[in-house]
């Protein structure tokens, strides 16, 4: 069946019936010559250092209207730019698979994965410059980094003028009712998206709709990419295990329809999906709700975030004939039962916002005084105080300006968060199903969990690798529990794994894995690109199997000591203590970097830009060499760094052979 082209008059009419159909309409210019969809793209020279190795950022391109046209999205009547930073592989291999990388949220950017975990840098402390990530991704795979949907991170619909405040509340000048003043202390002025949630997507299954869009595009025009592998890996952490699962079903689905000529051929290419990774993904509320409980009161790291009365009642309130499975129950009947049916679609989301609202107050947030995201810390402590630099680092104007961007950059999009919430997204489902689908299509997945995440958590998550409806469920189920090796690498995660699922608990990492674990999430991110068994990669995981090393998951660990004052951040005020943050507000606090360097009274605050001289006030052991990378090493403010210090003495001993010259130079 082909579809007819829609005229003004039955424009509306055949628009709908092409949603419903799923069919494209016949269009006069082919995608790759349309002046309204474009990719701009310029080389950059920021981050990576390798030399030769090339790295473009850019714009996806589409005017008002295009995903309409296209039978996409139906309500696109806004401009549509979608940011991406593309990584050649640094070996220049021209046989390079494509490995494209979504953050979760929704409304979460890429980039915060980029320069945390997996992306050729990190940001220093002075957040203007960068060093080299040696377990950075691109060591074996080209890397494409998208904020996605729209209003996300540097993506925008139009650049507005505005002001953001301390609270991460943005006033635009355009609602603004009286002229731009002087700003407040912790307010900064800039440009930004339009800040309207009906100018993005609001749902799992449009995400999966117009990803598969944007790569269309990107993989037609960008044009700077050359190898002969077209095989596209993706990989995606937290909320992206709602819609990548969908994303790959959908395009899946798509390829099918291209090679049986439902397609348009000249509009639209097949994409070659090789595996998927999700890291610390919530994907089925379901199954992973009520594990929130059982992370609260029974986690490996002895810190209980609840107490046994919480905990039965949030179980309690899971269950009960009224509760949250029944509300999520309720939520997808509802679902079910509308269909295409739009004029019913706003009770159906109201249902699934209720369902939504109802769970996670009351099930998921059992959990008090510990941060969401790693529970071995306090909720409001920057215990990686360089975790956070790159958001400064992104806000430099030549930062900006070497990446082409009009717009602030802002980690987390709360315009895109609420339009998901408004429709309850997060517990309407059929991402199991997906997982199932595209496993039973030959698409391997792996899933990688930190085991002191609390918001998408390890424990959740294996539940979840056990209920996915595929047709090898059984046999990944009786598969053992083994060690993943790594030379030179004490033991840092266990997995379970039965040819194209493996499931991975990494020790003492928190919801971004490759923070506190970088080595050993590229190896795992090597070895499951390569098809190879997540424990030894020496095996090829086709038929492969993981013995019983152990009959249960073995680890349990005790929390890391932490300052009972952490470092202060000035573009995250929220990890900073209540102290310090009023004291910087109040223009009392020395700042310097970014960072808070002084209080009020002229005392070192922990940071990383002038190091405190002792470590005072500190809750657990002393610091050991072993965890000083996850806290703020305090040095000696007149000496510097003790070791510099050693290093330097061996150096002058070893160029001068004087005992007395190291003497005077030291005393004299």
């Amino acid at each position: 069946m082909t579809a007819m082209p829609c005229s003004s008059v039955y424009g509306l009419v055949c628009g709908f019936l092409l949603i419903l159909l799923n069919l494209s309409p016949v269009l006069t210019l082919s995608l790759r010559l349309r002046d309204d969809i474009r990719v701009d793209s310029k080389p950059v020279s920021l981050c990576e250092e390798t030399p030769g190795v090339e790295s473009h950022s850019g714009y996806i391109r589409l005017q008002s209207g295009v995903l309409k046209e296209y039978g996409i999205d139906s309500a696109q009547d806004y401009p549509v730019n979608i940011f991406f930073w593309y990584f050649q592989n640094r070996k220049k291999r021209t046989d390079s698979p494509l490995t494209v990388y979504f953050m979760g949220g929704p409304g979460a950017s890429s980039l915060m994965s980029l320069f945390r975990e997996n992306g050729p840098c990190r940001v220093n402390s002075d957040s203007n410059s960068t060093s080299n990530n040696r377990f950075s991704w691109n060591e074996y795979s080209d890397i494409l980094y998208i904020d996605q949907p729209v209003q996300t991170g540097f993506s925008y619909d139009f650049a507005e003028p505005g002001v953001l405040n301390a609270d991460d509340d943005l006033v635009l000048d355009s609602n603004s009712r009286e002229a731009p003043a002087g700003l407040a202390s912790g307010s900064r002025r800039g440009f930004f998206s339009s800040q309207n949630p009906r100018n993005t997507v609001n749902s799992t299954q449009a995400v999966a709709r117009s990803t598969w869009f944007f790569l269309q595009v990107w993989m037609q025009k960008f044009g700077k990419r050359e190898s002969s592998n077209n095989k596209i890996n993706f990989w995606t952490s937290s909320y992206g295990g709602h819609f990548v699962p969908k994303l790959i079903q959908y395009t899946l689905a798509q390829n099918e329809r291209h090679s049986q000529g439902k397609l348009d051929q000249e509009q639209f290419i097949p994409l070659t999906i090789g595996v998927l990774g999700m890291t610390n993904a919530c994907i089925d509320g379901p199954t992973q709700l009520p594990y929130y409980p059982e992370m609260a009161l029974k986690n490996n790291y002895s810190v209980p975030l609840t107490d046994q009365a919480g905990y039965l009642k949030a179980i309690h309130n899971f269950k009960k004939s009224d509760g949250c499975l029944a509300k999520i129950q309720a939520c997808r009947n509802a679902s079910i039962a509308a269909g295409h049916n739009l004029s019913v679609a706003s009770n159906v989301d109201d249902v699934c916002r209720d369902a939504n609202q109802y769970c996670g107050k009351h099930v998921a947030s059992v959990a008090t005084g510990r941060s969401y995201f790693d529970i071995a810390y306090p909720e409001n402590l920057l215990a990686n105080p360089l975790s956070e630099t790159y958001l400064g680092y992104l806000n430099q104007k030549h930062v900006q300006e070497a990446l082409g961007v009009p717009v602030n950059f802002s980690a987390n999009a709360p315009v895109v968060a609420q339009a998901f919430s408004l429709t309850g997204d997060n517990v309407k489902g059929g991402s199991l199903e997906a997982l199932a689908s595209i496993m039973d299509a030959g698409v391997p997945v792996t899933m990688v969990y930190g085991d002191r995440d609390f918001a998408c958590n390890w424990l959740g998550g294996e539940a979840v690798s056990h209920a996915i409806p595929f047709s090898h469920s059984h046999v990944f189920s009786s598969a053992g529990i083994t060690d993943i090796s790594l030379p030179g690498y004490p033991v840092g995660a266990q997995v379970r794994q039965a040819g194209n699922l493996s499931f991975i608990r990494v020790y003492s990492a928190s919801h971004n894995v490759g923070l506190q674990q970088p080595q050993l999430a590229q190896t795992i991110f090597q070895r499951a690109i390569t098809g190879l068994d997540i424990a030894s990669g020496t095996v090829p995981a086709s038929g492969y199997k993981t013995e019983h090393m152990y009959k249960h998951w073995e680890h349990s660990g005790e929390s890391p000591p932490f300052p009972l004052e952490g470092a202060c951040y000035t573009w995250n005020l929220g990890l900073c203590s209540d102290r310090l943050r009023m004291l910087y507000l109040e223009g009392k606090a020395l700042v310097q970097d970014y960072f808070v360097v002084e209080d009020d009274k002229g005392r070192c605050v922990p940071n990383p830009v002038r190091p405190c001289a002792r470590r005072e006030g500190w809750r657990g052991k002393e610091l050991s060499k072993t965890v000083v990378g996850v806290t703020v090493e305090r040095q000696r403010m007149v000496l510097g760094d003790l070791r510099s210090i050693v290093m330097l003495l061996t150096l002058f001993s070893a160029c001068v052979g004087c005992v007395a010259c190291l003497h005077t130079f030291l005393f004299t």
